[in-house]
């Protein structure tokens, strides 16, 4: 991976891009600058940062930049199914780098050659001939990127220090993203922790030129329609295999080995089953697969020890055990703050921080996980409301009783009622009295933060204002959307790749391949859920390369992490939360109510509700941000 910096417009000439550049030192150590100024074009300064064992790989073409004629991009990003992409815009060497790829696009084609491409990717591209920045963002959010500026002057960063390393950057907060964070809100749209700077949202267009406001907008969607006629089940499962080994083959580290954080579900082994696959088919040559699990103790609903185990013997392997309860949930709390660019920050930060570092331990700079999975390939009750909708009443209820449900009142709230038009349950309450029902995908904020805090600083009002737009109509359809559109899923994306690149790491994410993605979000309900079975696409496309005792349906969940999260919170919960309540900054600016806070901190203590758990944690965490960021005051 790279790191990116560019400055455009007043003052760009004076920008210290060597200095931006270092400040991201988990990115590399290597700076590429390129200077652009005449007296046609704004002046421009670009930049790139990338580890220096990247180019020295054997046959690597992977620099970060590009020039050609009057264009010039700097790029951090993993481009995949390159071939079919140099194909379609022809007269590309074989060895071109993602860089090169993104200019020819761009200059075939213009903003409409940004569609083409398919793979990790965030860049920003000088146009002098257009007198016009040109930035992007893949739809997964792996790779992040922020900006900063006006009419005359903008900046961009694949992170913020660099942004705040320039002196004309205010670090004013912003209170509503402060307090959205606290309360765990789902952080909608583009707005940061800083007033003055904003993050480009995944699958979004950044336009901008002298004289004129940066203009952002999406390049990219899911599909907006979707199958519900039942089809062939092994019809699915041949095209999503397929679908599948293009992925991981892309994705595999060709110099050194791959790790492949591996559980005892279905979505990360069936990466892992691929990418064994693939080594053992005799066409392909990629280097080794590594596994990295984790292990929980006997009885904990987190372990899948024993299912790990069947899919290592059905290819005569073995994994990097961890276990769970050596991996600390919170560690340095004051030192990783202070690291941190801004409040959010991961539940499971250290979990995820053990597999990376694991990872490189086996010798690997890139790990595939199964992220994805839960998006594309399962469904939640919605599709008993789309048969409710569309007058298949008794397969909705089929369905339903399949699924363990049971009486009158249930049925009508998890199926009846969201069939029906938003208007309708809306005017129902109002006769009965009530306030409106919560819309759907609504996270509600935490009960610790005041209703006259949200009410003041906007935080509910801008929370929904920024959520994006969904199909109407099908529900199935609107949550597909819902997950893979909604900026919070890909904030967990680009902290998840800030956390491995600290480690060393590149994490890569076979099915959330564009080509899936476009595959899956078409498919029926009954591919993914039928009474109760899920992921039957999936698990119909692994039959032979996964053990049945893996691939049958299973009485309950697996692989939950709540009993880990709430032995490691109880026993250091106490004192944290004791800490927070005798100097809260959150407190002083209003944000969090100490009683109701200390009262969630005894439910927790007293019941297995990890859900609260998490939301204190965040609450924790926006905290010691504040008291590590003291030079930022509130806007």
């Amino acid at each position: 991976m790279s790191g990116l910096v560019v400055a455009a417009g007043a003052g760009a000439e004076r920008f210290d891009v060597e200095g931006a550049a270092r400040a991201m030192c988990a990115r590399g150590d290597e700076v590429t600058r390129l200077a652009i100024a005449s007296e046609a074009a704004a002046p421009v300064t670009l930049g790139v940062v990338r580890h220096q064992w990247e180019a020295a790989r054997p046959g690597a073409a992977r620099p970060g930049s590009a020039q050609r004629d009057h264009l010039t991009v700097v790029a951090d990003a993993a481009l995949y199914h390159a071939a079919d992409l140099r194909r379609a815009l022809g007269a590309q060497r074989a060895d071109a780098s993602a860089a090169d790829l993104i200019l020819a696009a761009y200059a075939q084609r213009g903003t409409a050659g940004i569609a083409r491409l398919e793979g990790d990717f965030a860049f920003a591209l000088w146009d002098a001939r257009a007198r016009c920045l040109v930035a992007a963002r893949d739809f997964a959010g792996h790779r992040a990127l922020f900006f900063t500026g006006g009419t005359d002057a903008i900046r961009l960063a694949s992170s913020i220090d660099p942004l705040l390393a320039d002196g004309t950057v205010s670090r004013a907060l912003d209170l509503t993203t402060v307090a959205a964070t606290a309360a765990g809100l789902w952080l909608h749209g583009p707005a940061t922790a800083y007033a003055a700077i904003r993050e480009l949202p995944a699958g979004h267009l950044l336009v901008w030129q002298p004289g004129s406001e940066a203009r952002v907008a999406p390049f990219w969607a899911p599909p907006g329609e979707i199958g519900h006629r039942r089809r062939p089940l092994a019809e699915a499962a041949e095209a999503l295999r397929g679908l599948l080994t293009d992925a991981v083959l892309e994705r595999l580290d060709g110099h050194a080995p791959t790790a492949i954080s591996l559980s005892g579900g279905w979505d990360s082994p069936a990466v892992y089953a691929v990418a064994q696959d693939l080594r053992h088919d005799g066409t392909h040559a990629p280097g080794p697969v590594r596994a990295v699990s984790i292990s929980y103790p006997e009885g904990d609903p987190g372990r899948e020890d024993e299912l790990i185990a069947d899919i290592l013997a059905r290819w005569d392997d073995t994994t990097h055990w961890l276990q769970a309860d050596e991996i600390p949930l919170v560690r340095d709390a004051a030192a990783g703050a202070a690291r941190r660019e801004q409040p959010f920050a991961h539940a499971y930060e250290h979990w995820n921080r053990a597999l990376y570092r694991a990872a490189r331990a086996e010798g690997a700079h890139v790990m595939l996980d199964g992220a994805g999975g839960d998006q594309l390939f399962q469904v939640s009750d919605a599709y008993l409301a789309e048969l409710f909708r569309r007058g298949r009443w008794w397969t909705a209820a089929q369905q339903w009783r399949a699924r363990g449900g049971r009486g009158a009142r249930n049925f009508w709230r998890h199926v009846a009622r969201p069939a029906l038009p938003p208007a309708l349950p809306a005017a129902i309450a109002r006769l009965r009295g009530m306030g409106p029902p919560a819309p759907r995908f609504h996270r509600p904020p935490s009960p610790w933060i005041p209703n006259r805090t949200l009410a003041a600083l906007g935080v509910l009002e801008r929370d929904a204002a920024m959520c994006p737009a969904l199909p109407a109509g099908d529900r199935v359809l609107e949550e597909a959307h819902a997950f893979l559109r909604f900026p919070y899923f890909a904030r967990i994306m680009a902290t998840l790749q800030g956390l491995a690149l600290d480690e060393g790491v590149e994490v890569r994410s076979p099915l959330l391949d564009a080509r899936i993605v476009d595959w899956a979000v078409r498919r029926p309900w009954s591919e993914r859920a039928d009474g109760g079975e899920t992921k039957r696409a999936l698990r119909a496309a692994m039959r032979g390369l996964l053990p049945e005792s893996v691939l049958a349906p299973r009485p309950r969940r697996t692989g939950v992490t709540s009993a880990y999260f709430l032995r490691q919170f109880r026993a250091i919960g106490r004192p944290l939360i004791d800490d927070l309540l005798r100097d809260s900054r959150l407190a002083s600016l209003g944000i969090i109510d100490p009683v109701r806070l200390s009262r969630a901190w005894a439910h927790v203590e007293a019941h297995p509700d990890d859900e609260i758990g998490a939301r204190l944690l965040l609450t924790l965490q926006t905290e010691w941000w504040l008291r590590a960021h003291e030079e930022a005051r509130p806007a």
